[in-house]
């Protein structure tokens, strides 16, 4: 008996003619290395005083790690990272400096108040972070700028009218006994004349040359002498001013009262207990290092 050939038997053949051919299964090839956080134990150990450990979280205990690259494509790859945050940093730094040679006065404002105010340190680290500030970021600067200088303006004149009426004071025997003090080895010489004690400023400080002058009992500053004029403070009388004007001129004379009034030398502060020092009423050894 012939059997009748089945319409469907080719149907398969058609349905596959003209499909597209299955793409051919690409290997890749993986790099496994020992996990660097667990040295390829896959535990972690933590703590000084109460060691612990664990399961590694970084390679979840099993002690390596599988990359799709190898180690020196990784570390190149690195390397070109952050090459690039370099090169973005030193971009930034050059626009950074670019603004502020444009902007000079607004820099400098801004360096020199950064240290005592929040809103210039903001600016400035706004600055070095963009390479430069916003439109009312820089409207805010400018104005405060302008302020800052019209201020230090005033401040300059109110200081040369201080200077022009400040009293005018004689202290060259004061600071050649400095000298000489400094000469025999004393570190921080001091006069003590009347109720005031008279110091040097510091060689390195910003009124070297000047003589400090302070009230003898609890040791407020009164002012200075600087330029050969009496610069005095808020808590300096006029009655105090007259009288320091007065033993500057005569330091050994105002030594000499000093022990008289007090019963102590006048350049150390210590009792005259010895028959000399009372005779001198000013001890020896200061006497001679001071060249009274």
């Amino acid at each position: 008996m012939n059997t009748a050939s089945n319409p469907f038997d080719d149907m398969s053949n058609d349905l596959d003619f003209g499909a597209p051919a299955k793409a051919a299964t690409v290997e890749v090839a993986y790099f496994e290395q020992a996990c660097p956080k667990c040295n390829g134990t896959g535990r972690y150990t933590f703590g000084y005083i109460n060691v612990r450990s664990g399961e590694c979280f970084a390679c979840k205990g099993k002690g390596k790690m599988t990359f799709k690259t190898s180690p020196a494509t990784r570390l190149k790859a690195k390397m070109a990272t952050q090459k690039r945050a370099v090169a973005k940093v030193e971009a930034q730094a050059n626009k950074a400096q670019e603004w502020k040679e444009a902007n000079p006065a607004e820099a400098a404002w801004m360096e020199a108040s950064a240290g005592n105010f929040e809103f210039a340190r903001s600016m400035l680290d706004a600055l070095n972070k963009y390479g430069h500030l916003t439109e009312k970021q820089m409207e805010t600067v400018q104005r405060l700028t302008v302020q800052s200088a019209e201020r230090q303006a005033a401040r300059a004149v109110e200081q040369a009218a201080r200077a022009v009426s400040a009293p005018v004071v004689t202290v060259q025997a004061i600071e050649v006994a400095f000298n000489n003090a400094k000469e025999a080895g004393v570190k921080y010489p001091k006069l003590r004349l009347d109720t005031f004690v008279f110091s040097p400023a510091g060689e390195n400080s910003k009124n070297a040359g000047a003589i400090y002058i302070k009230n003898k009992e609890d040791g407020v500053y009164l002012g200075k002498v600087a330029g050969g004029r009496l610069f005095t403070s808020r808590d300096c009388t006029t009655e105090a001013a007259e009288r320091i004007v007065a033993v500057s001129s005569d330091p050994k004379q105002a030594a000499v009262a000093y022990g008289m009034k007090f019963g102590a030398c006048s350049i150390c502060g210590r009792a005259l207990t010895d028959s000399d020092s009372i005779a001198r009423v000013i001890g020896p050894i200061c006497a001679e290092n001071y060249g009274f």
